[in-house]
C-alpha cells in the first residue's frame, strides 16, 4: 500500500490535521510540537509498515521525523 491509495478514518483524519497546522504557520513564529494520540501514532507505524510504502514517505506526508516512526514502532508493538 503506498501513501496515496492509503484509506482510513484515521489516516484522513492525521491528513487534514497536519495539512491544518502547516498552513497555520507563521514565518518567524517557533511551531509547537504536535502531540499524537496513540491511534494517530499506531495508523502511521502501520501505514510506513505496508507493503511498497516508504518510513521517509509516510515521516516527510506527516511532518514527522523518519526516527520518530522508528521509535513509536517499538513503543507500539507490544
Amino acid at each position: 500500500m503506498t501513501l496515496e491509495h492509503a484509506e482510513g478514518d484515521v489516516v484522513a483524519e492525521i491528513s487534514s490535521t497536519a495539512a491544518a497546522e502547516d498552513s497555520a504557520t507563521m514565518p518567524g513564529r517557533v511551531r509547537q510540537r504536535r502531540l499524537w494520540s496513540c491511534a494517530e501514532k499506531r495508523a502511521l507505524v502501520d501505514l510506513a509498515s505496508a507493503a511498497g510504502s516508504s518510513v521517509t514517505e509516510v515521516a516527510q506526508a506527516f511532518g514527522v521525523a523518519p526516527s520518530q516512526l522508528y521509535t513509536w514502532t517499538w513503543r507500539t508493538s507490544g
